[in-house]
């Protein structure tokens, strides 16, 4: 028997209340300050609804949050959750999800079916977030790739632009005899923009990439073991930029991966380069449409009994997506 759904729903519009229509600014003294915000280097420029404005230094910020852009909305619009926090320091969510369906009829027959989704809840002092994604593909008939991915990641704001991320990325294949890598990472990340109508993260992390595979012959011989971990360090980005007076946003996401040491003497890893970029034009305010171009690029060397050659695993993908944001 299922539970009754009246007091979840109760609850939740409890915690839905309407959402802020002013940028916010946290001092680091404690203050709080609401208006307009114009934001340069070096100081905020808060212009005050009664008139009136003032220039603060960003040394003295704790912490900013830019109202919700007309519409067209930037994808991170976002609703505050009223009960979790008091009023000046209310916990932000916002969320999206994307289904990706291309067939396409060449020699093979080709279906493939695509999910993400993301949601994110911030406060002033910490940021935490959830990937996830899913695909499916066949060709005439027969699965080609099956997996599954989660990355959840926390973040820490050590000033308004300065933060520290702890991550784990969680990928599961139900089809290639490499079952299993999850990655490990932590580091610093900077805000470049931090907008209602754009924004532009960097971070550098270093960590660890454990891989392991299923009973495999050729595995064994090369790492006399059924996983390995990869020490890396990666430079990680995330752009997004609505185009002015249009229903058209521009963004990109991705890592680059450097591989510091090679546990298998056979075997080199040089890096992974795993991003998009793309375009995304709103229907309405929460609905939208996306284009996107997305790269996958292992670069490995095998040097095995005198026969060494480069495993170039470069995949190049263009997906067009219909999603969902709030």
């Amino acid at each position: 028997m299922k539970p009754p759904m009246r007091p979840f729903l109760l609850a939740l519009l409890l915690l839905l209340p309407l959402p802020a229509a002013a940028d916010v600014i946290w001092l680091k003294n404690g203050d709080r300050l609401t208006g307009e915000v114009q934001a340069n280097e070096k100081s905020l420029i808060l212009t005050f609804p009664f008139g009136g404005e003032v220039e603060i230094p960003r040394s003295a910020v704790k912490r900013w949050r830019a109202r919700q852009a007309s519409a067209p909305k930037l994808s991170n619009k976002g609703i505050n959750l009223a009960l979790l926090a008091p009023d000046d320091e209310k916990w932000h969510l916002t969320g999206s999800g994307d289904i990706n369906l291309k067939i396409k009829d060449s020699t093979n027959r080709t279906n493939s079916l695509s999910t993400k989704g993301k949601l994110e809840l911030e406060n002033p002092d910490w940021r935490s977030g959830l990937e996830g994604e899913y695909e499916y593909d066949t060709s005439n008939g027969i699965t080609t790739d099956h997996h599954y991915r989660l990355k959840p990641r926390v973040d820490y704001f050590i000033t308004d632009r300065w933060y520290w991320r702890g991550t784990i990325d969680y990928q599961r294949d139900l089809q290639e005899p490499v079952y299993l890598e999850v990655d490990y990472n932590t580091g610093p990340g900077y805000r470049v923009w931090k907008e209602s109508k754009k924004k532009l993260e960097f971070l550098l992390l270093g960590g660890l990439r454990e891989a392991y595979w299923r009973a495999n012959p050729t595995f064994y011989r090369l790492f006399n073991s059924d996983h390995v971990a990869y020490p890396t360090m990666s430079l990680a980005w995330d752009y997004q930029h609505r185009i002015e007076d249009t229903r058209f946003e521009l963004f990109s996401s991705g890592e680059y991966i450097h591989y510091l040491s090679q546990p298998a003497e056979y075997l080199t890893y040089e890096r992974t380069v795993d991003g998009e970029l793309g375009m995304r034009y709103y229907i309405s305010d929460n609905l939208r449409l996306s284009w996107s171009a997305n790269l996958t690029w292992d670069d490995i060397y095998v040097d095995y009994q005198g026969d060494s050659r480069n495993i170039n695993g470069r995949e190049w993908r263009q997906l067009l997506s219909l999603g969902v944001s709030f």
